[in-house]
Formats: C-alpha cells, sequence, structure tokens
C-alpha cells in the first residue's frame, strides 16, 4: 500500500504559505561540513543551526521570492537554508495520498502522539498508554489530488483511528517552528470515544 512520490500541536493555527511541503535532500557539502541554517534568507543573517551533509527528508513549508532560500523546522522554530544545497527527495507516501510515510502528529493538553508507519501505527495517550495499530485503509477527498486524506488504523480488539490529514501549515502554540500538515482524528473503541486535532511532521534522516 506504499507508493514512492516527489512529492507535533492541539493548536492549529493556519498560516499563509504553499499548501503542501515539499521534500529535500542536501548535495554539494563536503563530508566534512554542514550546511548553516540561516535565521533569516540571506547568508548574511544569524546562523541558527547545520544539517549534515547528507540529511535526507528535509520539509520545506515555503521559499523566499528568490527562490534561493527554503524555509524549514528547526527544534523550537523556523530557519532557512539555501536552495543551492537542495535537490528534491523521494519519500515513501501513504496509498494513493500524498502524505508521507513515517509522518508523527501530535496535540498538548493532554500530550497525544500517532505515528503512521505504512503499514503500522502507533497512539499514545497519557489516559490510554501506548497501542499499536495495523493499517486498515487510506483515502483522498473526492475531486482532490493528494490531500486531504482519510487514514484508518485498527486492532484486533475493535479499536479504530479515522485520521483527517491536510497539507496546510500549523503551529503548535507553543514554539515558533511551524508543521507541514494538519490532523484532525477520532478514537473509536468500546465505551470510549476521542476527538483530537494537531499538527504532523516528517522527522529528517
Amino acid at each position: 500500500m506504499i507508493r514512492v512520490s516527489l512529492a507535533g500541536l492541539a493548536l492549529v493555527l493556519p498560516m499563509q504559505g504553499q499548501a503542501e511541503p515539499t521534500y529535500h535532500r542536501v548535495i554539494g557539502v563536503a563530508i566534512d561540513d554542514v550546511l548553516n541554517i540561516r535565521a533569516e534568507p540571506s547568508a548574511g543573517s544569524a546562523d541558527i543551526g547545520d544539517l549534515p551533509y547528507n540529511a535526507r527528508r528535509i520539509e520545506a513549508f515555503e521559499f523566499d521570492a528568490t527562490g534561493n532560500w527554503a524555509r524549514i523546522a528547526l527544534n523550537e522554530r523556523d530557519g532557512w537554508v539555501s536552495t543551492r544545497f537542495l535537490t528534491r527527495d523521494e519519500v515513501a507516501t501513504i496509498g494513493d495520498t500524498t502524505v508521507p510515510e513515517g509522518i508523527v502528529c501530535g496535540g498538548t493538553e493532554p500530550f497525544w502522539a500517532l505515528g503512521l508507519y505504512g503499514d503500522e501505527a502507533r497512539y499514545s495517550h497519557p489516559s490510554d498508554g501506548d497501542t499499536d495499530f495495523t493499517f486498515d485503509s487510506a483515502r483522498v477527498a473526492e475531486g482532490r489530488l493528494g490531500s486531504p486524506a482519510l487514514i484508518t488504523v485498527a486492532t484486533e480488539d475493535t479499536q479504530v483511528i479515522e485520521a483527517i490529514l491536510s497539507g496546510a501549515q500549523c503551529n503548535d502554540g507553543m514554539s515558533d517552528r511551524s508543521y507541514g500538515w494538519t490532523i484532525t482524528m477520532q478514537l473509536i473503541a468500546p465505551g470510549k470515544r476521542r476527538f483530537l486535532s494537531g499538527c504532523c511532521h516528517l522527522p529528517r534522516d
């Protein structure tokens, strides 16, 4: 159910920018060097972090007007990297959606998480503990390409999660970093139902 495409947190605050993040890897950096992450889209801006010479699955939320700089997330804030040292990366996606395999979603108050790993998923909640789920289905909204996507996972003991993921920027309400995907989900189980919303990102390699 996985294909290859070129194609967290309770407060979901829409931000301006492209609808879905794009994915990139670092090129042209020596093995003993790093790619600087700048505070602003300028080589003279403050160096706020680094990417390894072989970093992959880098989520870019937008590009500056020149196309020379890409905005990415770094810990608790966003930063900018030179597109001179980036090229598009191939990421596996779930079914016919553009949702990347391995995406991690979550929310705050309470702090919960959902990781979607292709055929498997892991749900964590302070009241429910950690639960492993198995992939059931993935559907793209009618008339849309890639997202919004309805992804369903289930357990053998009749627990079901139905999650809608959309390529849209949001913020966790606790930091200055951006996330490239939003999620709303329901956990349905005997005598229990949860409705949660949050943000998602694809962890870098």
